[in-house]
């Protein structure tokens, strides 16, 4: 089976109408390489021109 060329991109929409928030979904393979589940925590930082996400898992997780 080919895979979807567009399977590692999302799109941004707004998180909601009165929020200046943004929100995105984490493709298939970021969340089962990283094995991340619900309750899980990402830390956004920028270090010098890259885009930094540290991943905190949740309490009794993995």
């Amino acid at each position: 089976m080919a895979r979807n060329p567009r399977a590692n991109e999302t799109t941004i929409t707004v998180a909601a109408s009165n929020s200046n928030s943004l929100r995105a979904t984490i493709p298939a393979f970021i969340k089962d390489q990283f094995e991340l589940e619900k309750g899980d925590r990402l830390r956004w930082s920028i270090n010098r021109d890259r885009l930094v996400i540290e991943i905190i898992k949740q309490e009794g997780g993995k």
